[in-house]
């Protein structure tokens, strides 16, 4: 139940896709296709498992204050969930309400991305080049702090705010 819980919050981190395991077996099967995991200490094989995990490139995050005393990477487990999401993925933050703040044609181009057009359509669509619309791109993920477009177009979606999305172009 925890472990699902954890995954559920983890969830709201457009750019995270977590899912829940609750036994080593089920951690090594998930390492194949991950590159972080965030792991209880007190599961059995936590430590070899660890072990086994970063050879194979994946970040290993303890939850919690004890772990293995290797390259450990810990997050106290009363810490909000937003310092775990960054611990799996350090660098990468959602955005707060007054940093970042869009353009009106950023959350232009955002919006229009967000509907599924691609950078050439919603170039003709503001009658703008399509280089520049890649320019307001890597603004955008600058100011929203995300690696790219799908994590934009997530926070997007979430945060109302930053971008009104209809069906209506």
């Amino acid at each position: 139940m925890v472990a699902e819980g954890i995954a559920s919050a983890l969830g709201s981190y457009p750019w995270l896709m977590p899912s829940a395991a609750t036994t080593m077996a089920e951690v090594r099967t998930l390492a194949e296709s991950v590159h972080a995991v965030a792991l209880d200490p007190d599961l059995d094989g936590s430590e070899r498992g660890a072990l086994h995990l970063r050879r194979r490139g994946v970040r290993v995050v303890f939850l919690g204050d004890h772990g293995d005393e290797g390259e450990s990477v810990r997050v106290p487990l009363s810490a909000p969930v937003a310092d775990l999401a960054s611990a799996l993925l350090p660098g990468v933050s959602l955005p707060h309400s007054r940093r970042g703040r869009l353009t009106a044609r950023e959350r232009d181009v955002l919006s229009l991305v967000a509907r599924g057009l691609a950078g050439k359509q919603v170039a003709r669509h503001l009658g703008i080049s399509a280089k520049t619309v890649e320019r307001h791109k890597t603004k955008i993920y600058a100011k929203l702090g995300v690696p790219n477009q799908a994590a934009a177009v997530g926070i997007a979606v979430a945060s109302r705010d930053i971008v009104r999305i209809s069906p209506w172009m």
